[in-house]
């Protein structure tokens, strides 16, 4: 498990913003001698690349959970609807509630990760989707639905900015843009796998099925962490060489603890528990940042456009197409095979566009203009093949053609949102969780309030129209902050590093 190799010179060296001085910030130098030597003699994760696969398999798995409990209830809602009396748009309420809680919770959870370690926090989670969805599957009122779809969103939602927090501990930032691709991919299939798996059972069974396949999916994976899931919080257990005792520890090691690992010193005790420690506020306090609050609003507002294409294409596929439940889970492929490419591929592009500029600038090289290099050809791609999938559903065109929009669409909206993803996590490599967690509040708190108006808007102004405004917002929107953050973004980087090395 834990590998020492050597530096070469053909690759380039991570510029971590949390070993910078103040005044090398932008060109990337530390004048720190001991992390120079530890730069040169340690690699920045003892953790194999075996090991580093292992970390990122379950943190992309853990951050499936909350999108596929989202998406695998979408084709159920004309059953829920008519089995609990309700209107669509009061179904379409518990989809709203439990973006709301999705963006919430994570602001609770991600500071304990980043505090007292990722694995005992999963695990807390996932417990707590486990009874949510147990609750749900004897759910027979509207107003516990609602309830327990929040006590649902509060469970699995939080892993996405914990897998993000995993990440961090182990990769440098030139291999970060990959490793933060194939963790995505797990997010992003939750859209793609959880219709169709929805649409059969709604159609086979009944909407509660649903929610049984959840408990015993849910309650099977809680059961592979515990057993499984290695802690790799760096102020606990260092680059990964300290030995993990208590809820810290695994219950079966299997290859992934070296015989010799007994020998290496114990993980460092985490804090004692008392309010200050707590940093519920750390996500909020990320708002104050510039650059960060800018990147966050430039993911938030065309993601509630993507949002609000998946949500809408079961009511209209419904209404336009008369589709069963079945087939419009099959029709959720397009965006989720797309987002999954999307994230592949813009992780590649990530770490392709760091290790260009490296070789051409050197310890000069612009993080941020590296990062934002592609953002908005991606964003401008996105918002244009919206805007014609939206025309063509509402026109009623065969339904191939939308869906190949779709998946391009995706693609490009992937794509983009893994350079703010990456950008984000480089910003604070240390506190990854929590400015993940930021990132989850502003994204699905504007995706809830795009899903709860556009039914409205298109009962007033019809569905093309509809598309086109929302497209047209999410296109020039984002076009100021942008220019903003990548004109900016370095010295706002390295002011907080100045108040920070005078704050010590």
């Amino acid at each position: 498990m834990l590998d020492d190799p050597a530096h070469t010179a053909s690759s380039p060296p991570s510029l971590e913003p949390s070993l910078l001085s103040d005044g090398d910030i932008e060109k990337g130098e530390d004048s720190s001698p001991a992390s120079a030597s530890a730069s040169t003699h340690e690699p920045y994760s003892a953790f194999s690349q075996s090991a580093k696969i292992f970390l990122v398999v379950c943190a992309s798995a853990s951050a499936f959970m909350s999108p596929f409990a989202i998406n695998i209830y979408m084709p159920a809602v004309p059953n829920i609807s008519s089995a609990l009396h309700i209107s669509e748009g009061e179904a379409l309420l518990s989809v709203t509630m439990y973006m709301i809680f999705q963006g919430l919770s994570p602001s609770l959870w991600a500071p304990l990760s980043d505090t007292y370690g990722r694995r005992p926090i999963l695990l807390c989670t996932f417990f707590v989707f486990l009874i949510a969805n147990l609750g749900l599957s004897f759910a027979n009122t509207y107003w516990l639905l609602l309830v327990l779809r929040m006590l649902q969103a509060c469970g699995a939602s939080s892993a996405i900015a914990i897998g993000a927090g995993c990440i961090s501990d182990v990769s440098e930032q030139k291999e970060r843009g990959s490793y933060m691709g194939y963790f995505q991919c797990g997010t992003l299939l939750g859209p793609s796998i959880g219709p169709v798996i929805g649409g059969f059972m709604a159609q086979a069974w009944d909407w509660h099925a649903v929610f049984f396949f959840l408990t015993a999916f849910g309650g099977s994976y809680l059961l592979f962490l515990v057993l499984l899931l290695p802690e790799s919080l760096r102020a606990l257990v260092g680059r990964g060489d300290r030995v993990p005792i208590s809820i810290w520890r695994t219950i079966i090691p299997l290859c992934l603890v070296p015989k010799d690992r007994e020998k290496r010193e114990p993980m460092a005790p985490p804090p004692k528990l008392h309010i200050r420690t707590l940093g519920f506020d750390r996500p909020w306090r990320m708002y104050t940042r510039p650059d960060v609050a800018l990147m966050i609003a430039c993911y938030a507002i065309p993601f509630g456009g993507f949002t609000v294409m998946s949500s809408t294409l079961s009511t209209i596929l419904y209404d336009h197409y008369q589709y069963k439940p079945w087939e419009m889970g099959l029709c959720f492929l397009s965006i989720g095979t797309g987002s999954a490419a999307g994230s592949v591929l813009g992780g590649w592009l990530l770490d392709h566009d760091y290790a260009h500029a490296w070789n051409k600038h050197g310890h000069q090289m612009n993080l941020h203009h590296t990062r934002m290099k592609h953002m908005g050809r991606l964003n401008l791609v996105f918002c244009l093949l919206f805007i014609a999938n939206g025309w063509l559903l509402d026109q009623r065109i065969h339904v191939a053609a939308p869906l190949v929009l779709q998946f391009f669409a995706s693609l490009a909206a992937i794509m983009y949102y893994n350079c703010i993803n990456t950008l984000l996590v480089d910003l604070d490599p240390e506190r990854a969780a929590s400015i993940t967690a930021a990132l989850n509040i502003g994204r699905c708190i504007t995706g809830a309030v795009f899903v709860a108006a556009v039914q409205y808007i298109v009962d007033a102004i019809g569905y093309g129209w509809t598309m086109l405004l929302i497209g047209l917002l999410c296109a020039l929107l984002p076009i100021p902050m942008l220019w903003a953050v990548t004109r900016h973004g370095p010295m706002w980087l390295q002011r907080r590093q100045n108040a920070s090395a005078r704050s010590t």
